[in-house]
């Protein structure tokens, strides 16, 4: 009992930390600091998500174990420990400030500043299953797959998702999105963004639709758990109908939208909403919303979504109604 007690110990004592200015405290692994933000992996946030902290947010952090530190000049290597607005290292005699000149990488070959530009990928997979209540009832299955790639520039999102339900003989769901964005990373709370979403809807006779859409973005909200963001720009919405007496969509719209993520500790919530409203007839719009909770997280890289998402459409088909509402338990697999 007592050699696993020690073990234990060890192994607490060995986690890197990180206290913010706010007072959040963080235990995990500190990946690297590089132009002024500091990347770390905290095991009850979901292994899989690299956590984005401000260094000018940062009042001090431990590594444990061998690191490379530098602020522009010589490179120590060992363990490091900032506090009081300076960094030191075992690793070397001299203090670096704690501030957006300082760099921490754990591999010698990956410096940041070299490898600055190089694109970092995270994949995703998932599957659920989903209930229904609007255009049909039912119950199915979704699957998708998307890839999100940052530089210290630029975000790049791209994903598919297939839903396929069924209701007795009826189909309440046989739709494909494929989604693409790209987004320039906020330097102060003003960033651009282009997104394209593109498939089909059975289920609403919708053989074709195609939302193009490119704005401003704004970052309303930041701190060391979330964000919150939102989106105006112009769009293109384009649907070609599978009934003969339904006339094609084919108008310039607004693209108003709202991105929100918070971490809970229990939990991760993320919610999006977008606004697609007609600039061609009036009270022609659509908004699609989805909320989800991230629960069941552990240090690998499997964990639960539980959600609703809601389509809502001001001028459906006349035999549809207006919301189509699915309510999903997801398993999600994550990489690099």
């Amino acid at each position: 009992m007592r050699a696993l007690f020690l073990l234990l110990l060890t192994a607490s004592c060995l986690a890197d930390t990180v206290t913010m200015k706010d007072g959040t405290f963080l235990k995990g692994r500190i990946e690297r600091i590089a132009s002024g933000v500091l990347e770390m992996r905290v095991p009850m946030l979901g292994e899989a998500n690299l956590q984005h902290l401000q260094l000018a947010q940062v009042e001090s952090f431990a590594v444990d174990d061998v690191v490379l530190v530098s602020s522009g000049g010589v490179v120590s290597r060992g363990p490091a420990s900032a506090a009081g607005g300076r960094v030191a290292s075992k690793g070397g005699a001299e203090t670096s400030p704690l501030d957006a000149s300082l760099e921490l990488w754990r591999d010698p070959s990956l410096r940041p500043a070299e490898t600055a530009g190089q694109r970092q990928w995270t994949m995703q997979a998932d599957a659920d299953v989903t209930g229904r209540n609007g255009v049909v009832m039912g119950s199915g299955f979704s699957a998708g797959f998307s890839a999100k790639g940052v530089t210290k520039a630029n975000t790049v999102t791209a994903g598919v998702r297939l839903v396929r339900a069924e209701s007795g003989s009826q189909t309440s769901a046989d739709d494909l999105h494929v989604t693409a964005s790209y987004e320039t990373n906020p330097t102060d709370i003003v960033f651009w963004y282009v997104r394209s979403d593109t498939g089909y809807d059975n289920a609403r006779l919708i053989d074709f639709f195609s939302v193009n859409a490119a704005g401003w973005g704004f970052r309303l909200h930041q701190d060391a758990k979330g964000k919150l963001d939102a989106r105006l720009g112009l769009a293109h919405r384009y649907e070609r109908y599978g009934s003969p007496t339904q006339a094609d969509v084919a108008a310039p719209s607004a693209d108003i939208g709202l991105l929100f993520s918070r971490e809970l500790g229990w939990a991760a919530w993320d919610t999006s909403l977008n606004f697609v409203p007609s600039f061609q007839e009036t009270g022609d719009f659509y908004v699609r919303h989805e909320t989800s909770l991230n629960v069941l997280r552990n240090a690998g890289p499997l964990s639960l979504r539980v959600g609703v998402a809601n389509d809502f459409r001001s001028k459906p088909l006349p035999t549809q109604v207006k919301t189509d509402t699915s309510y999903f338990l997801r398993t999600t697999y994550v990489w690099k």
